[in-house]
């Protein structure tokens, strides 16, 4: 896996936090992606939750992720 720059990591960390904040607005209560897990909690009390936004994006992320790392394992 590539290595990162200080900077870089800086701008990622805070978009990750500002994509928390976004997905926290639709319902997300947990959103986590990673080659071992992929998880997703919903608060289905949430007014506002766009089921068919967030499946396309969570589509889009892992599309991203595999083709950057490689598919997820089996199982996982």
């Amino acid at each position: 896996m590539k290595t990162i720059k200080k900077e870089e990591y800086t701008k990622l960390h805070k978009a990750l936090y500002e994509l928390e904040d976004l997905l926290g607005c639709i319902g997300v209560k947990e959103f986590s992606l990673s080659r071992e897990k992929h998880n997703m909690q919903m608060d289905f009390n949430a007014d506002n939750i766009d089921t068919d936004l967030l499946y396309s994006f969570c589509r889009n992320i892992e599309q991203i992720h595999d083709a950057k790392f490689g598919p997820a394992l089996p199982g996982h």
